[in-house]
């Protein structure tokens, strides 16, 4: 892959997992952000055929599905975005196929944006253990109960895990910022280790 300036991340592939109920800002706010730096985005969901979002005080759109949860594979994608949503979270967090996805990416250490309340999905996966994250305010506890460590911070960087709280439009703005520097990174680490 070269990169260039105008599009860091041609040629990487995100993985931006969902289910239907997912918080379509979240969406909104990375997926341009994404496509404007040349990055191809996979939706990956337990859903099939269309995925539809939660703008917040009722449905909004459908999104297309490019690749069904259970035969996906994290090697297939560069890096994965996991927006949040609690109709999402709790379709998410029931299909046994969730683990084996986010945690083929923690395991090889790829770049992961976590966005607010997605944050449940690194806790019921058993990948918050030992971690520093961040996200909603109610979920400090169910992070330390299972045993990662807080920071109260709007955006938390460890390692190549981007967690955030996206209450407000300001933080989720930031949040998608610094994912594009994270995956950024991430692209150039693997254009000079090609």
């Amino acid at each position: 892959m070269n990169h260039t300036q105008t599009k860091p991340l041609s040629g990487s592939k995100v993985a931006l997992l969902i289910a239907g109920g997912f918080c379509e800002q979240d969406i909104t706010a990375t997926q341009r952000i994404l496509l404007n730096a040349g990055a191809q985005i996979t939706i990956v969901s337990p859903d099939q055929g269309l995925v539809n979002g939660w703008d917040g005080k009722g449905w909004g759109h459908h999104y297309m599905v490019d690749a069904p949860l259970s035969t996906a594979l994290g090697a297939d994608f560069d890096m994965l975005l996991l927006p949040g949503g609690t109709r999402s979270m709790d379709r998410l967090k029931t299909t046994a196929h969730t683990n084996r996805f986010i945690s083929s990416f923690i395991g090889a250490g790829k770049p992961i944006a976590v966005m607010g309340d997605a944050l449940h999905l690194l806790v019921i996966t058993d990948n918050v253990k030992t971690r520093t994250v961040t996200g909603p305010a109610a979920m400090q506890d169910v992070v330390t109960q299972a045993g990662g460590l807080w920071n109260d911070a709007s955006l938390c960087l460890d390692g190549s895990l981007l967690t955030g709280n996206v209450e407000t439009e300001e933080n989720r703005e930031n949040l998608a910022n610094a994912m594009l520097e994270l995956f950024t990174a991430n692209a150039a680490q693997m254009d000079q280790a090609a």
